[in-house]
């Protein structure tokens, strides 16, 4: 999997039209006795106690992906990128690196209200943090970051109705048997590694990182499946001429998009991709919760994505619906194989069109998805993406009782009735 995503902000944010797409303190590697201070994280003080509490695992070294079949450690990034001075830090489902500058809180409500009460909760597990500061400072950032991917972790097993009991803890556990129900290969939801976020500030280092350990040579953000060692990679800058995302809302909305697209992916296991339309309307379903001001969009090389700094979908999608010819009928939408395919306004329509299969109930999103996603042969449970889209066909026949044909209709009534007009 390699997939690139960019981001939109509205003229107000920014000075002109921009792109965005076993608990024990672990020894800090590579420092000797006494590592240098920007490492020492201020709030646990890498007591392990403190650390239980606030749900952290460890400060490394751990694993982190894989180049060919050399497994890659956190110490080798740095050691490769002397210059950027990477937090890393693992909870119980990811790990992950920030190479971020400390940020100034807006004054404006919006933005302030939101981060004062996610550091209200924090605080109620991490010790020292204030949740009115003025100034999120790089450790604060990154307890944040691990903060949100965790809580974005929970919501979406609470909505797939699934637990970390649900996973076999091991490969080596799994046994395959016929009519056993299938929940892939480790304990991540599927997947046998946590999943990775590694998100710098400038352009420079992360371009190092992505030729030197994914060998590809983009100045995008990027998705990753590391296949040898089991895991997904989510890795973004912050800082870029054509793609900033420095904000701190624009980088968490670019966070929850993408990580959201590698939960859906490692779901089951990683075995073959879910139709476009799905992963992307998924994707813009967690993003635009997080705040609809900070649109992100995938694309392919050599096909750039169709955005608009638009950011009041519901009010867009209802008059979409009202007019014709705007967007693809849903029978033409669920053949599509590219991201590339998606233009503007099918990206409003393919996330509100999973607006409304969510809108249907837990129940029948979950037998929807359970019978697209993890499909394997009965016999071997060898990944099967044999006529997926038959498969999504029977799925929403199944779950929700209606027709390819029928969607549309069904989506439009529900657009009318729930969206604003203005």
């Amino acid at each position: 999997m390699a997939a690139e995503a960019v981001t939109t902000a509205p003229l107000r944010r920014a000075t002109a039209w921009i792109l965005a797409p076993l608990l024990a303190a672990a020894p800090l590697a590579g420092q000797g006795d006494k590592p240098p201070k920007w490492r020492v994280d201020p709030y646990t003080k890498h007591e392990p106690e403190a650390m239980q509490k606030a749900g952290i695992v460890s400060f490394g070294p751990f694993r982190f992906g894989n180049l060919a079949d050399k497994s890659i450690q956190n110490t080798d990034i740095d050691k490769a990128i002397e210059f950027a001075q990477i937090l890393w830090l693992e909870t119980p489902h990811f790990r992950i690196g920030t190479n971020l500058p400390a940020w100034p809180v807006p004054t404006d409500p919006e933005t302030r209200n939101k981060v004062r009460g996610e550091l209200t909760e924090l605080a109620t597990k991490l010790p020292g943090v204030n949740p009115k500061t003025r100034s999120l400072d790089p450790w604060l950032r990154a307890h944040l970051t691990a903060f949100r991917m965790e809580k974005l972790y929970a919501e979406t097993c609470a909505l797939f109705g699934v637990e970390d009991k649900d996973f076999p803890k091991d490969a080596a556990e799994v046994v395959v048997q016929e009519g056993a129900r299938y929940m892939g290969y480790g304990p991540y939801l599927g997947m046998r590694d946590k999943y990775l976020v590694l998100v710098f500030e400038k352009q420079g280092p992360f371009l190092q990182y992505m030729k030197q350990f994914l060998g590809r040579d983009s100045k995008h953000p990027q998705r990753h499946h590391f296949v040898e060692s089991g895991s997904l990679l989510f890795t973004m800058p912050t800082e870029s001429n054509e793609f900033p995302r420095k904000h701190d809302t624009a980088t968490h909305c670019a966070l929850a998009f993408n990580v959201s697209q590698n939960l859906l992916d490692g779901f089951r296991h990683y075995g073959y991709d879910l139709p476009v339309w799905l992963r992307e309307g998924w994707s813009h379903w967690n993003g635009r919760r997080v705040d609809p001001k900070w649109n992100n969009f995938d694309q392919n090389e050599g096909s750039l994505a169709d955005m608009k700094t638009t950011w009041r979908w519901e009010v867009y999608c209802r008059g979409l619906v009202g007019s014709s010819g705007k967007f693809a009928p849903f029978p033409e939408a669920l053949k599509w194989r590219d991201f590339g395919n998606i233009g503007f306004d099918d990206h409003v329509a393919v996330w509100s069109r999973v607006d409304w299969l969510l809108s249907q109930g837990p129940e029948k999103w979950r037998k929807f998805l359970f019978a697209v996603k993890g499909r394997v042969d009965p016999k071997t449970w060898a990944p099967d993406h044999a006529d997926l889209v038959g498969a999504t066909r029977q799925a929403l026949q199944d779950a929700y009782g209606i027709s390819v044909l029928q969607f549309d209709e069904k989506w439009i009534e529900w657009v009318k009735a729930t969206y604003p007009s203005q």
